[in-house]
């Protein structure tokens, strides 16, 4: 039996940090996402948006920390499930205009205890500890590790409604020990695109090109100026600002970046061509991988040149050169991630619904406000079936009960 406790105080939380970071390193989840420097200054930022309770659960075997579930309940007021009081991880759930976009977060657990953490966690939403919540989002978790299948299991074996879905997918390269191999596992499609692409970068840019890295603050403060004027050119020109227009989401990097330049885990790079960047990369490596985050790249180039895929495969170079295994290009799928990986794993979402009277009659008011709407909008053709009438009447009854 695991000892569980719930933490409602963040500095409770920042006391844990220590311990965190060192189990992080013990799991099969050891990624920057989930790390104290990562998900504190998330919580620092957007704790008080929606009115957020933390509601972190720590489990420990005797003394030794062995699972942490970073969870937060909210009132959700947006979507399809208005007026729910939703369990989510942190790093999750921002307005969509400021999401950061942490892949890869979920419950931590020691290697070896994940089917004892996952009941554990399991019984916990079956209880009363976490308080009045009616649904809980595991969002954007590594669908190659255990812990999301496990979860999902152990809360429909107590009755609970859950759904595990696919959510996306994140494109990555397995390294292996040099360039010429790593060319070798692509198709001879995608290998040739590649070499074409280089070599028409070598025509065009000559031998005035070079690239950088942030080794001290003051190239982070350059490097990151650079990021974002990129960034914002490339989404210029589909009528977006790009993601950096937002104010928490620019503040949260400003307080991320340093840190993970101080730890000598941020890969903050930049091509230039006449002295002019032309393309920015934004990177994360731990534990072995490279996590490219963002990009941008100049629109200041002929068609043809591709200096952000350009980049990415000097980076690959440099990750293969490190003796890294691994170049994640994080969720969502995009033409030069397609070209350039060699796998692809899926990042799950596990959604557990709250087997109560408030869940029901929740989810049939939305039945009910869905029915009245396509009425309001064609009266004549979508008259309320006898057949609906009857779900509404079976759900408001059972809800009863």
């Amino acid at each position: 039996m695991l000892n569980i406790r719930v933490l409602d105080d963040i500095e409770e939380l920042r006391a844990l940090s220590t311990e965190w970071s060192a189990l992080l390193q013990r799991s099969a989840s050891n990624g920057p996402t989930l790390s104290p420097g990562w998900l504190l200054p998330w919580w620092d930022l957007f704790g008080q948006t929606d009115n957020r309770q933390l509601k972190t659960v720590v489990l420990r075997d005797g003394p030794r920390l062995v699972g942490l579930a970073p969870l937060s309940l909210r009132r959700c007021t947006r979507g399809r499930y208005r007026g729910l009081h939703r369990l989510e991880l942190l790093g999750s759930g921002e307005d969509e205009a400021d999401a950061i976009a942490s892949d890869y977060i979920g419950v931590i657990a020691e290697t070896g205890a994940e089917q004892a953490v996952a009941k554990a966690m399991a019984e916990l939403l079956a209880g009363a500890a976490l308080g009045e919540w009616d649904d809980a989002m595991f969002d954007a978790m590594n669908g190659g590790e255990l812990l999301p299948q496990l979860l999902a299991r152990e809360a429909a074996a107590l009755g609970m409604h859950v759904t595990a879905e696919m959510a996306g997918a994140s494109p990555y390269i397995v390294l292996p020990d040099s360039w010429d191999e790593y060319l070798a596992t692509l198709t001879a499609l995608r290998r040739g695109s590649l070499k074409r692409t280089l070599q028409r970068f070598e025509r065009w840019a000559g031998r005035d090109h070079y690239l950088r890295r942030a080794t001290s603050p003051k190239d982070l403060s350059e490097g990151f100026r650079i990021l974002v004027d990129l960034h914002a050119a490339r989404w210029s020109k589909t009528g977006q600002p790009g993601v950096f227009a937002s104010r928490r989401f620019s503040t949260f990097h400003e307080i991320v970046m340093p840190w993970l330049l101080q730890m000598g885990t941020l890969d903050l790079s930049w091509l230039c061509v006449r002295d002019e960047p032309v393309a920015a990369s934004y990177s994360i490596i731990w534990n072995g991988k490279v996590h490219f985050y963002q990009g941008g790249r100049s629109l200041q180039v002929p068609a043809s040149v591709r200096p952000g895929l350009v980049l990415h495969a000097n980076n690959i170079r440099a990750a293969i050169a490190a003796g890294l295994h691994e170049y994640d290009f994080l969720g969502g799928i995009s033409r030069y991630k397609i070209e350039l990986s060699t796998a692809t794993r899926p990042l799950m979402r596990v959604r557990i619904v709250h087997p109560s009277v408030r869940t029901n009659l929740l989810q049939v008011a939305g039945m009910v406000r869905r029915q009245l709407r396509a009425v309001a909008a064609h009266p004549r053709s979508h008259p309320i079936s006898g057949r609906v009438m009857r779900a509404m009447l079976r759900r408001r009854t059972a809800a009863r009960r």
